[in-house]
Order: C-alpha cells, then sequence, then structure tokens
C-alpha cells in the first residue's frame, strides 16, 4: 500500500515537492543505473587500494576494537562486564532465550551511551579521531554479544570468540566479509569453523573487520556529522545505533546459539529501513540539504554493502518516493518498533514534527499492525 499517497491526501504539500517531483521526471537516468556507475567507481578506487594500505587502516580500528573489547570484558564501573550483564539477566528471568530478549531490548532502547564512555579511561591514539561516543558504542554492543556468548556457553576469552564478536559486529554483512576474507577455508558463519581457522587467517579476519570499521567511521559520515551538528548529529547517530543493534544482536544469536539466520533477508531489511527513512524526509514537500547530509550519514554508518549503500546514496540524489516490502518486518516485533521509534526521533530533530510526518509515522504504523495507544507512546 502506497503510505506517502495516504498522506497526500490529507496534507497540502508545499510547493517545493511539485519542483522535487517535476527534476525527477526531467532525468534521463534512473536512481539504480546512476547507483550502478558510481558503485562501479567506488570499486575501482578500492582495487586501487594497496594490500598493505588495507591492512595500516585496518589496524588503527583494531586498536579500538581491542580496547572496546577489553573494557567490555573488564569491570566497567556501574555497569559491569559482560558476563556480569549475563548473569543479571539470567538470574532474573531464568531462560536463556527470554535473558537474551530482554537483554537486546534493554540495549536498544538504553540511554546509557554516554555514562558507558564516561566510565571508561585511556581512550587509545586512534580514538582521537573519532568522537567518543562512537568508541563507546563499540563497546556497548561488544559488551552485548559478550553477553550472549556467555548465555551460550562461550565463557573463554579465546581468540576465535573475539574474532567472532568482532565479525557481529557486522551485522548483516558478517558472514559476507567472513566467507571473503577466510579464502580457501570456505567457513560457514559458526564457532565451530572458526576454531578450525589458523591464528593468521584469524588476525586477518580481525584486519578486514577493522577496515569495514574504519571507512564507515574513521574519515566521514558519523564523525564530521557529529563534529558539525552535534545535537543533530547525536539524534542521527543514535538512531544507526539502535537500528544496527538489533541487527548485530541476531548475527551473536546466530553465532552463539546457534539460530538460523538469513544474511541476505537482513540486509533487505536495513535496506528498507534506508528508504522509509527517505521517505519520511520527503514527505513534508521540503526536502533540505542538511537532510539530505543527514540521510547520508545514517546509510553511511549502516551494516550493508558497498553496492547497496552507493544505489541508496544515488536514491538521495534523486530524491523520490520509495516501494518498501512492510512485510520484511512482519512478525519482528523489535525490529517494527526499532524502525518506528527511529523514524519518530529523526523527525523530531529539528525540534518540530510536522503534520505530515506525524500522519506518515501513524500511517506507517498502522501498516505493521500497531494498536492507537502504542502508536502515541512511539510518535507522539
Amino acid at each position: 500500500m502506497d503510505i506517502l499517497n495516504k498522506v497526500k491526501e490529507n496534507v497540502n504539500f508545499k510547493e517545493g515537492v511539485t519542483k522535487i517531483s517535476a527534476k525527477i521526471s526531467d532525468m534521463a537516468q534512473s536512481g539504480k543505473e546512476i547507483g550502478e556507475e558510481l558503485f562501479r567507481r567506488n570499486r575501482e578506487r578500492k582495487e586501487n587500494d594497496s594490500e598493505e594500505e588495507m591492512e595500516e587502516k585496518g589496524a588503527k580500528m583494531l586498536e579500538v576494537l581491542d580496547w572496546a573489547f577489553d573494557k567490555a570484558n573488564g569491570n566497567i564501573p556501574g555497569l559491569g562486564s559482560s558476563r556480569d550483564m549475563a548473569k543479571k539477566y539470567l538470574d532474573k528471568y531464568g531462560n536463556v532465550n527470554t535473558a537474551i530478549h530482554h537483554l537486546v531490548n534493554w540495549q536498544i532502547t538504553s540511554s546509557a551511551t554516554t555514562g558507558f564512555v564516561t566510565s571508561f579511561g585511556g581512550l587509545p591514539t586512534m580514538a582521537v579521531t573519532l568522537p567518543a561516543n562512537i568508541a563507546g558504542v563499540m563497546g556497548i554492543q561488544l559488551r552485548m554479544i559478550g553477553a550472549i556468548a556467555e548465555l551460550g556457553g562461550y565463557h573463554e576469552n579465546t581468540e576465535e570468540k573475539k574474532t567472532g564478536m568482532y565479525l557481529c559486529l557486522l551485522g548483516s554483512q558478517a558472514g559476507n566479509v567472513l566467507s571473503k576474507t577466510a579464502g580457501q577455508f570456505a567457513v560457514k558463519f559458526t564457532t565451530a569453523s572458526l576454531k578450525k581457522l589458523p591464528g593468521t587467517v584469524l588476525t586477518k579476519i580481525n584486519q578486514a573487520v577493522g577496515f569495514r570499521l574504519f571507512t564507515k567511521f574513521g574519515q566521514k559520515g558519523l564523525v564530521n556529522i557529529h563534529k558539525a551538528i552535534p545535537v543533530l548529529g547525536g539524534v542521527v547517530g543514535g538512531t544507526v545505533d539502535a537500528m544496527s543493534t538489533y541487527a548485530i544482536a541476531k548475527a551473536a544469536k546466530a553465532l552463539f546459539l546457534n539460530e538460523i539466520i538469513d544474511f541476505e533477508k537482513q540486509e533487505q531489511i536495513e535496506i528498507a529501513k534506508a528508504k522509509l527513512v527517505l521517505n519520511m524526509a520527503l514527505v513534508d514537500g521540503d526536502f533540505s540539504q542538511d537532510e539530505e547530509e543527514l540521510l547520508k550519514v545514517l546509510v553511511g554508518g549502516m551494516n550493508i554493502s558497498d553496492k547497496s549503500r552507493t544505489l541508496l546514496f544515488a536514491e538521495i540524489d534523486n530524491p523520490k518516493q520509495q516501494k518498501v516490502d512492510l512485510a520484511l518486518f512482519k512478525d519482528d516485533f523489535m525490529n517494527a518498533t526499532t524502525l518506528l521509534s527511529g523514524l519518530a526521533q529523526l523527525a523530531k530533530a529539528d525540534g518540530t514534527l510536522h503534520p505530515a510526518e506525524k500522519l506518515y509515522l501513524h500511517t506507517l504504523g498502522k501498516e505493521l499492525g500497531y494498536a492507537d495507544d502504542a502508536l502515541k507512546m512511539l510518535v507522539d
């Protein structure tokens, strides 16, 4: 069902939406064609990176990851370790699956990031180029992954466990990076497969994860937006964290609890979220340059393939209504809730909630099966 058309029937759009539509209709190339070309150029640029340069970039981010790993497994004042977290939830709920469910819900909705970061000390040199909360978020997410591993019976901090935890940070891309980096070993996304890998391959995988996180955080995107627009940057960063945390948790459950995971579907869900954010940005008829930049930051922070990211950037450059299969969110309450609450936070980032945005969120919520009282709590 076309949500934006429903909104159009109820809201008088500004003249800007007509101008945008006219501009789009005059374009000679579709967003997909432009995206394919951009992806080709991006791939050529990456191929020019020497293996030494990739290893250097990955090694820099690994300093941050190793630091965050040590903190997540240590005794953090006021929070404790991943083992403490696992014990707390298991003692409270008595069942591993129930404990993980509530643990992940807390992780997504928690506002503890600032406290977590301020409990840290001794940020590595690389981290001075990152906003402190980004390094801290990595620590929080590794703590969650570590707690899931503990609940799955993985108590020893072995090298293969560390590599598995780092891979989980990539969410829907974890399996893809593992298969590409392991090369001839052709491993599956399981702890048994990781145990069979030699230490040199584990190191290579760690560096590959570091490189992907470096390209995600280390130069543009969230770093610059946090520095340039601290308030909006915080909202966008928090939305990226919330939207990615669930995918990270699913990867951790697949690895440490042997749950079945469809990485391709997980990426489709992430792409659908980005498209719904774009639709909401267009709904008030005023798609500003700030909104464009913030959308690119959000997409840049998602754990999706380079090709998908480039195609989404092309759609943002040539904005138009996106068709989204909401069936992807069927029977997935937490994913749907994370989506709606994230959209609401973004809509209110400038201090106001436009009537068109509010109607869009309520209409989307109805499509996802939410009752009126739940929508009021999430949106209003």
